[in-house]
């Protein structure tokens, strides 16, 4: 037990007075921040490309504004004008389109005219004249045919962890970004362990370390502090994801289904039984994928080798992010339900699974159950091969030799 503590606060220190751990924190504070500040941004660009002028009919010009500023930036209207020039969509002008408005027969006629009119949807349009088209053709009064055109539609969970859709649309962001900062935190602190002991064994201060501490203890002395180290990283990259996300301006993708809701969400959507599942299966889900990192590092020679054997080990690492990115969507789904028990893919998959569904008690602790032992059993044979690999220097173990070991 001393070696372990010896092992794990010389392993925090030295990482804690490392410009990199600091320099890291800082970018990805920076990163989180860009990625939710980006949607804004590019909402912006998109909202220029859909700068809009109306011209033709005055009277269809009036009715039509209105309806167009659903999909559309509204920013000038040329009552009487049909006949469109190049210079009219100018640089100066900042404007994509000039839609142009007249009236034919029972029906409205809509001519277009785009600098690119790949940023033209006819669908969005033909919606949004819908109502025009119809009062035209059925001669109602606009008041009369807005009456008809509104159906009351009322939404009623059942059997559902939310009361609305905001909290539902909620509790999906907030998963969202804790299982991004998983992803980025597992694979990240992973590889620096895997590097970590590899260096050590190239450099030959395996031979010394390994002479005076137990490798065992010099192995979760290693994973204890980087897991520690990334709880912190985690905790401080999810508080700024938070702090940027949550206040108006926030991202529209961030927006709840009902589109009146102003672009705000709340904690409240996640519950502490939540972030407790959080917490337990991302330091399952951690010192899983890190114990098999550092295992492997120790299995080579040449610190080049590593991108080849670390490719395989990240696959299921991969593979768990993209089912958990669907749990949020599908939930109750049978592959969904199945990947939720499975090792390394369960820390993501039932995390995801927690915050989105009322997931059965037995479920979430069977899952729990499964995964610790599977930890367990992951490190005591990434004891066996880590003891193995870090005692043999110059040349890598024979698959042989592996086996013996782990069968010991």
């Amino acid at each position: 037990m001393n070696e372990f503590i010896t092992v794990y606060s010389a392993e925090i220190m030295r990482r804690l007075r490392s410009r990199i751990f600091i320099v890291g924190i800082l970018i990805g504070a920076v990163g989180i921040g860009a990625l939710i500040k980006l949607p804004v941004y590019m909402d912006s660009l998109v909202g220029q490309a859909n700068r809009v002028a109306l011209a033709g009919d005055a009277a269809l010009i009036s009715q039509a504004a209105p309806l167009l500023r659903k999909d559309y930036h509204v920013v000038r209207t040329i009552p009487g004008k049909t006949a469109v020039l190049a210079s009219d969509l100018s640089d100066a002008n900042k404007i994509s389109a000039i839609i142009v408005l007249r009236r034919s027969g029972h029906n409205v006629n809509v001519i277009v005219y785009a600098r690119d009119p790949g940023n033209i949807s006819v669908s969005s349009l033909r919606r949004d004249l819908l109502p025009i088209s119809l009062q035209i053709a059925t001669g109602l009064s606009r008041t009369d045919l807005g009456r008809a055109m509104k159906v009351p539609v009322t939404v009623r969970a059942i059997n559902s962890k939310f009361g609305t859709a905001a909290q539902a649309n909620d509790a999906r962001i907030i998963a969202y970004i804790m299982l991004f900062s998983l992803y980025i935190l597992i694979m990240i602190n992973s590889q620096l362990i895997m590097s970590s002991v590899a260096e050590e064994k190239t450099s030959r201060i395996a031979e010394m370390l390994v002479a005076s501490v137990n490798p065992s203890a010099l192995l979760s002395g290693k994973i204890a502090a980087s897991a520690t180290l990334a709880v912190i990283q985690m905790i401080i990259w999810i508080a700024i994801g938070f702090l940027l996300g949550a206040h108006p301006g926030a991202p529209a993708a961030l927006e709840a289904a009902d589109s009146s809701r102003a672009t705000t969400f709340s904690l409240s959507s996640v519950s502490s039984a939540d972030l407790a599942g959080f917490a337990a299966f991302f330091l399952l889900g951690y010192l899983q994928v890190s114990t098999m990192f550092a295992a492997v590092g120790s299995l080579v020679n040449r610190t080049e080798d590593l991108g080849a054997l670390a490719g395989p080990l990240v696959i299921p690492i991969v593979a768990a992010f993209l089912i958990a990115m669907t749990a949020l969507a599908a939930p109750d789904t049978p592959v969904v339900i199945i990947t939720s028990f499975v090792p390394l893919i369960a820390p993501f998959v039932m995390f995801a699974r927690i915050v989105v569904s009322d997931v059965p008690a037995w479920q979430v602790m069977l899952s729990l159950a499964i995964n610790i032992a599977a930890t367990w059993g992951i490190a005591v044979l990434a004891g066996k091969i880590y003891r193995v690999g870090m005692l043999l220097y110059g040349r890598p173990p024979k698959l042989a030799q592996i086996w013996s070991v782990i069968r010991s």
